[in-house]
């Protein structure tokens, strides 16, 4: 059973996630791998998929090493495989909303609603919220028998969209060589919540119709990341493992960083350290 997750990066992005306590997940049109921005119907679904990226591959990576930290002279994180603080679902006083027993959630309400987005609650069954990433020779095949799209008349249509959550994990085979494990979360543009809440009537009739148009005219969520919480509880796992030419300096940056956000993390020396030869 997989319990760890790892990460290769910086230092300064360590930083960051230690000074918030989050991890960002950002568009899949701003990944590494160009072909994720994937066009079918004319609508770049890159834009409505966030991610967070990390790799499920126990042994150290050199290709990893040398891609994302640095040319292996920064940092591997390493992290339970859900990271991230429960939260107890509770609508906002006045909110038409009803939640039936106890539900919790890696966002809050207010997290998913923004002022013109709102991120849709796939991520409440962890099976689809994170997993492993299918390498495959054609994605592009995979998205466009997915993907539908029924004209009813010039001025409407119908969208219909087959497990979305995999869609999300299909890379190329060039890629494979990461084992990647990837969370996601669908993020389309909104109309502002009324105050009665996301349950309000009005709004849900409407809603359905202004997320087709902006699919269909291309409109963006209007942000270009989130961030999500990590838990007390994986941050007391979070170790760090030292890239094996890593400097002197960069020891000590990580040192001070684990004692202050994180003093019961790990700091792990690479065990590839004295074995790669530095290059001038």
């Amino acid at each position: 059973m997989l319990e760890k997750i790892h990460h290769y990066t910086n230092v300064e992005v360590l930083t960051k996630i230690l000074s918030s306590k989050k991890l960002r997940f950002n568009r899949l049109d701003r990944m590494d791998d160009l072909r994720e921005s994937n066009i079918q119907h004319g609508i770049n679904f890159g834009k409505y998929f966030f991610a967070s990226c990390w790799t499920y591959c126990q042994e150290e990576s050199i290709p990893q090493w040398h891609m994302y930290a640095g040319g292996m002279t920064e940092v591997r994180i390493t992290l339970p495989i859900m990271p991230f603080e429960r939260k107890l679902l509770l609508p906002k006083p006045g909110w038409n909303v009803q939640v039936e027993g106890t539900m919790y959630s890696p966002l809050s309400f207010d997290e998913q609603y923004g002022p013109d987005y709102m991120v849709l609650p796939m991520f409440m069954e962890p099976d689809k919220f994170g997993g492993p990433v299918e390498y495959c020779a054609d994605a592009q095949s995979r998205y466009a028998r997915a993907i539908q799209i029924k004209r009813d008349s010039p001025d409407t249509a119908t969208l219909t969209i087959s497990r979305p959550f995999d869609l999300v994990r299909l890379k190329s085979i060039d890629w494979g060589f990461q084992q990647e494990y990837r969370y996601f979360l669908f993020v389309m543009p909104s109309l502002q919540v009324p105050s009665s809440g996301p349950g309000s009537p009005e709004f849900v009739q409407k809603l359905p119709t202004f997320m087709l148009n902006a699919f269909l005219s291309g409109r963006a969520p209007g942000i270009e990341y989130l961030d999500v919480d990590l838990s007390e509880m994986a941050l007391r796992q979070l170790s760090i493992t030292m890239g094996p030419l890593c400097t002197s300096e960069s020891k000590r940056r990580v040192r001070d960083l684990i004692a202050t956000h994180a003093p019961g993390a790990q700091i792990i020396d690479s065990r590839l350290t004295g074995s790669i030869r530095e290059r001038p």
